[in-house]
């Protein structure tokens, strides 16, 4: 940060003739803290693993929202934990069964289909979100009694909650974060024969290059069958 933030510095000097070079801008960030570490590879959870998860002994509601997180923003339509967490009830259309993201990591808006697992665990969660309006709102008399149910749950606490459980119960399970579970449907999804194309638009990924730019279609019905499938 200090590095970027002083090349730009002096490259505005530099550009209002306050100083006659910049500095630094040959100093590559390799020279200051040494070799990139690498680059960290995802855990796909086998089936048994996954199994444990779905039975660990945890708060009703984290445990929902993780079953969510499998079998649906992350498994189920592989969206990100975060849009999962800023949810809201509006978002949902259940006649339909499609949650409408409004907008993701990679920009615009997308519209997940809700298979029938993920529509009944959400819907146990909206009797248990007492009528908050988001899906996972923070809970009990945390910080400020006023505020339970009116903003979402911290970003920690599902994270914190399975490392809790892998810590105090030990189940034959790694350690693995909420990222992992996009791994592991992505490989899961690919074990089940869905196509490399519809995998990535399951993950909210551009196609890339030419292909990514020219292909217009949003895939609803490809994506709602990979997902029926998984």
């Amino acid at each position: 940060m200090l590095l970027t933030t002083a090349k730009m510095l002096f490259k505005h000097a530099d550009g209002r003739r306050i100083v006659s070079a910049n500095p630094c801008a040959s100093i590559e960030l390799t020279a200051l803290l040494g070799k990139r570490p690498s680059i960290k590879r995802r855990l796909m959870l086998s089936t048994a693993k996954l199994s444990a998860l779905f039975a660990a002994d945890l708060n009703r509601e984290n445990l929902l929202t993780v079953k969510v997180l499998i079998g649906s923003a992350r498994l189920g339509t592989a969206v990100r934990s975060g849009e999962l967490r800023t949810a809201k009830w509006n978002q949902f259309d259940f006649g339909q069964d499609i949650w409408k993201v409004p907008t993701s990591k990679t920009g615009p808006g997308i519209k997940i289909p809700l298979t029938a697992p993920v529509k009944s665990w959400l819907l146990e969660l909206n009797k248990l979100s007492a009528g908050s309006s988001h899906v996972v709102p923070v809970r009990g008399d945390y910080k400020n009694a006023t505020a339970s149910g009116v903003r979402p749950i911290n970003p920690n606490t599902i994270g914190a909650a399975i490392e809790f459980w892998i810590i105090e119960q030990k189940p034959k399970v790694r350690r693995f974060t909420l990222h992992d579970l996009r791994s592991t449907a992505k490989g899961h999804m690919r074990a089940l024969g869905v196509p490399s194309d519809i995998l990535e638009m399951c993950l909210n990924h551009r196609l890339p290059g030419i292909e990514g730019i020219y292909d217009v279609h949003t895939y609803f019905d490809e994506h709602k069958q990979a997902l029926t499938v998984w």
